[in-house]
């Protein structure tokens, strides 16, 4: 057996800038896992790390290894019904408001791609795919093999959380990660998500890469970076892959919250929306998961013409294929019957109006991402628990003309000393500028777009 290095080694050899090799780097992956090196040692390394960054290729050979440190799916060998398949996966770095997943899959499923789609929970003011879906009554995140085969066959998609199997040495190094202060390490994160995506067994992937002041990346230079490193790993994994710069300044569409986020998204996909406030806020939304979903067709090669694939989309959420196709996925996950007419729902709902006349400047979604963690729509800690009824219901958006007393914002809530506890700092999160000329120079005349770029290779 050839002898390994030292540790204390590897460490310097990192502090120094210098790449480590394949064999250096499984022994201290390895090594990590199985518990032979110590939490103090891999901590140094996460830092050396994080200062000194890493070339390409250790960044491809760290995914990898993390990738194969536990369970991997093939679904061609699972199923000969998958033998012609195309499988495909879009992954988030997190948004106030992100429900895309929900709405994206079904889209995704109706172009004839197959998603196992591997979500998290959320952490931190940006909400999770699981924390939502676990709203739903009696709905699993976690299905047999057999099930998830079924869905993908019968169904086109199976939404599921990340099993303890599936890239044990990621899990182990993100929570090592989180509590040294390294998280914001553009390789380390690349390795992190490119691994799980992976293990997936998907033959392409759509990273949407927030940007702003609400997002991780808070400025584009910083996504970019991000965007390119996953798209490069990505390709290198043998994947196809493009990454999307989104917008992350405001609210993803109108709700904010768990349950509030599922009937949001079950709007989108029946194009049912409660007001026509409601169908304008969500609008902008709704547009990016048509894209994305798009992103995914041409991608993996199930369609060919962008134009044609938004049409199509356009028409699956018009004519209840959709609404149908996800519904069709809760029940074979588990879910209750009559589950929609379940979702929690609040005792108590303020309703926060413009303090004046003017146009809306901004909306902070991060102001409100804060603020749902005290509520309980998210949580500081994992251990923390969520509360699935409460949230924010937005009824305007960037740009708009709102008269003194209009509603802004709905707060969905359990008390009304929660009312009176949160009033002021809600109203804080819009700015209503009186300057109408002022605003349109800022927003200009239409809205912007959320997908701000795209990166291919």
């Amino acid at each position: 057996m050839r002898p390994t290095t030292p540790v204390s080694e590897l460490i310097r050899k990192k502090r120094e800038g210098q790449s480590l090799n394949t064999e250096e780097l499984s022994q201290l992956v390895e090594g990590f896992a199985n518990g032979s090196i110590p939490d103090y040692q891999i901590s140094a390394w996460l830092m050396a790390s994080f200062l000194c960054g890493m070339s390409h290729e250790e960044t491809f050979l760290l995914t990898r290894l993390m990738r194969n440190s536990g369970k991997t799916f093939n679904w061609r060998e699972l199923s000969s019904n998958f033998a012609q398949a195309r499988f495909a996966d879009k992954h988030s770095t997190g948004g106030v408001g992100d429900k895309v997943s929900l709405i994206l899959a079904p889209l995704a499923a109706l172009l004839d791609l197959k998603v196992p789609m591997m979500s998290g929970r959320g952490l931190g003011h940006t909400g999770g795919t699981v924390d939502k879906l676990e709203s739903i009554s009696g709905f699993s995140m976690q299905p047999s093999e057999k099930l998830m085969i079924q869905c993908l066959d019968e169904v086109g998609f199976v939404m599921m959380s990340q099993s303890h199997e599936v890239c044990p040495a990621d899990r182990k190094l993100y929570s090592l990660r989180d509590v040294t202060s390294t998280v914001e390490s553009v390789p380390l994160i690349t390795a992190s998500i490119v691994s799980k995506k992976w293990a997936e067994g998907i033959d392409a992937i759509v990273f949407d890469v927030k940007c702003g002041s609400a997002a991780f990346m808070g400025h584009v230079e910083e996504a970019r970076n991000l965007g390119e490193s996953l798209v490069r790993t990505a390709q290198l994994a043998g994947l196809k892959a493009v990454s999307c710069i989104t917008r992350m300044e405001e609210p993803l569409g109108s709700m904010i919250g768990n349950a509030l986020e599922v009937e949001e998204s079950l709007w989108i996909l029946s194009d049912t929306y409660p007001t026509e406030t409601h169908r304008r806020v969500i609008e902008p939304l709704k547009n990016l998961c048509i894209d994305l979903s798009c992103e995914m067709a041409l991608l993996a090669g199930t369609r060919t013409d962008l134009q044609t694939t938004r049409d199509e989309c356009e028409k699956a959420l018009e004519d209840g294929r959709a609404i149908a196709l996800f519904e069709k996925m809760a029940k074979a996950q588990g879910a209750v019957d009559g589950w929609r007419s379940k979702l929690p729902r609040t005792q108590h709902c303020l309703t926060v109006e413009a303090p004046q006349d003017g146009l809306v400047a901004e909306i902070h979604s991060r102001k409100l991402g804060i603020l749902g963690l005290s509520l309980g729509i998210g949580r500081q800690k994992t251990e923390d628990k969520v509360d699935p009824a409460v949230g924010f219901e937005v009824l305007v958006a960037p740009g708009e003309s709102v008269v003194k007393g209009q509603p802004l914002l709905k707060l969905h809530c359990h008390s009304k000393a929660d009312i009176e506890f949160y009033s002021a700092d809600i109203l804080s999160s819009f700015l209503i500028e009186a300057d109408q000329s002022k605003v349109r120079a800022l927003t200009g005349a239409t809205p912007h777009p959320l997908i701000m770029e795209r990166i291919s290779q």
